[in-house]
Parts: C-alpha cells; structure tokens; sequence
C-alpha cells in the first residue's frame, strides 16, 4: 500500500499539505489540490482511518443499538442509518441490546473503542447512561427510548397520532364499535411462563400513547371504545393471545366490528386465528395494524396499517449523530408523522 510520505512526494507537496487534502481542513490552493489529488488516485492511496481519527479528533464508526435485533421492523431502520453512514464515510455497527448486561457491556465498549456516536432505538437509556458517553466524548441520539431526555437529540415517531388516525380510518368506513388490541403497559411477569422478555421490563410508553391516541378518537366522535384486549408486540407470544381474543370476541353477543391492533404482528396473528374460524376479513371484522412492516402486503388478504417511516428514522438519526460528531448541529428533537397504508382488511 502507498504511504502518505509518497503521495506528498509524487505531488512535490509536504505530508502535512497531503493530510489537509485528504481531510479538508485547513487552505489548500486549487492548483495543489489537485496535484494531490491525482497523486492518491495514481498511487491507490487509501488513508487510514485510524491515524484519521487522531487527527480529526473522532472516530468514523457510529453504532445502532436496539433490543431485538431480528425484529422484523428494525430491516427499513438499519437500512436507513447503513445508507447514511456510508454516504458520509463512516462504518455502522448494528448491535442487539437484549438485556440490561448487554446494554451496559456495550456503553462500556463504546468507551473502550472511542467509537464516535450511537444510536438507542426502543430503549430505556437513562440520563446516567446517556451523560457517561457525553463525558466520554460519544454522541448520542435517542430514537424511540423510552423517556426522552433534556439535552439530547432525538427521534420519535408519533405514537399518539398513528393510533388517533387508525380510528378515524375505521370510523370512516362506517365502524362504530370499535376495539383496541393492545401491548403490556405495566410490569407482569406472572403473564409469561418463561423469561420476561427484556423489552417487557420497560417499554410501556409506546403502548401507552397508542391506545391513548385511539381512546380520544373515538370519543372525539361521540363514541366509546367496544373493548380492550391485551396482545403482545412479539410474535410468540401474539400468536397465544390471539386464539383467547378471538374466542372471547366470538363468544360476545355484542361484538366490535373493528379491531385496531397496537403493531402488525398482533393484526397478523389475528387474521390468521379469524381465518382458522373461518371468519371473513373485512366483511365481519375490520382489522388495521400498526407499524407497517413489509409482511402486511405479502400476507393475504393484505394488512391495512398504520406505516411508520421506518427507513426515515434511521436515516435521519445517523444524520443528527454524524452532524453531531462533525460540530455541524445543535441539539436537535424531530418527531415523524406516520401514514395509513391501505390493504383490504378494512
């Protein structure tokens, strides 16, 4: 491989004009710049990275961290960020935080390998978490956590108003009994006969402002939820609670005529259960999910949902964490409108 001292030497330049070039800091005349230039490509110099990074003063790899990382809605956001990073030169790491250990071994290697920026998707960061990398010297950009926190950026999407436009949709198409199928919104360990899951430790808010937004919708219409029936946001376990609500739905002598389902997989396990039944999707029950994951419009019939920008979220997000690392941004908190995606189960 070329070294620098020989780029410098083919363009009749110092090391120190070479280094400028290369990370475009500092003035360097145009007729030099493209001495240099044609010197790196004639010789195939690839800079490294590391000595950059001292340079530079930071790191050019960024991370995104979120509890299970097989989540089929995590494939538009990782590629999001992925596309991102890479357009801007930095390497992406995606790690899944499964665990409080896991959370707190990877705050930790972050540390140890001066990594430049993270990204915490759905999780719990607290602000001691968050101010340990800020003293380290790593960004860090919450999407999704939890609770937000004063002083760091963040993106949301809007929880509250995908659900409040889930049941004017329904309500729109003539619906006036109305039920919400959500996810656990408290702590309840007895419900599972395994481990808890990790992400049932803490993430609540997320159900919390969905069946917020479909509770005011419907009595912003003058009317009053059908029924509440609790799901889960992992297939698993959607799949077990969906055969009990559609057996408790079935045995009603006053049924909902809409089910508004707080993520896809609880909309998915239901059809398939409704199906088994030999129920008739929409003509009985109308069904929208939550989310918008590619297996809506594979599945027949097709899921109509409440789809998030999933590849924007993580776009954006490497865009603030970058922005960030480069002193290009303040602090900055974006919150992303989701839109309804039209199937043919309502």
């Amino acid at each position: 491989m070329a070294t620098i001292e020989e780029v410098a030497k083919r363009a009749g330049v110092s090391r120190q004009t070479v280094s400028r070039v290369i990370n475009n800091n500092g003035y360097v005349g145009t007729g030099t710049r493209e001495r240099v230039s044609k010197a790196i490509q004639e010789l195939d110099y690839r800079p490294n990275m590391l000595a950059k990074a001292l340079v530079t003063k930071h790191s050019y790899t960024i991370a995104h961290v979120m509890t299970n990382i097989s989540d089929p809605f995590h494939n538009l956001v990782n590629q999001g960020f992925e596309r991102v990073a890479f357009c801007r030169g930095y390497t992406s790491m995606m790690c899944d935080a499964h665990s409080y250990e896991r959370t707190r071994d990877y705050i930790n290697m972050f540390q140890d390998h001066c990594i430049g920026g993270v990204v915490f998707h759905h999780l719990a960061i607290t602000m001691e978490q968050a101010m340990e990398l800020k003293r380290a010297g790593i960004k860090c950009v919450l999407m999704d956590n939890e609770t937000e926190l004063e002083g760091f950026s963040s993106v949301v999407t809007d929880n509250y108003q995908g659900s409040y436009m889930a049941a004017k949709h329904l309500i729109e198409k003539g619906h006036t009994r109305l039920a919400c199928v959500h996810g656990c919104m408290s702590f309840q360990k007895e419900l599972y006969k395994e481990k808890v899951p990790y992400e049932d430790t803490f993430q609540f808010d997320i159900w919390k402002q969905r069946t917020k937004g479909f509770q005011d919708a419907v009595k912003r219409y003058g009317l009053e939820p059908a029924a509440f029936y609790q799901s889960h946001g992992r297939w698993e376990y959607a799949i077990e609670y969906a055969e009990k609500i559609v057996e408790k739905i079935l045995s009603q002598r006053v049924r909902p005529t809409a089910l508004y389902c707080e993520n896809d997989l609880m909309a998915l396990s239901l059809l398939a259960r409704f199906q088994e039944k030999g129920i008739k999707i929409p003509e009985e029950f109308a069904l929208i999910g939550h989310d918008g994951l590619d297996l809506c419009s594979i599945i027949h019939p097709y899921i109509t949902t409440v789809a998030q920008p999933r590849y924007e979220m993580g776009a954006r997000s490497a865009e603030i964490l970058i922005d960030a690392i480069e002193n290009k941004g303040q602090i900055r908190n974006e919150r992303l409108l989701p839109q309804i995606r039209q199937g043919e189960t309502t």
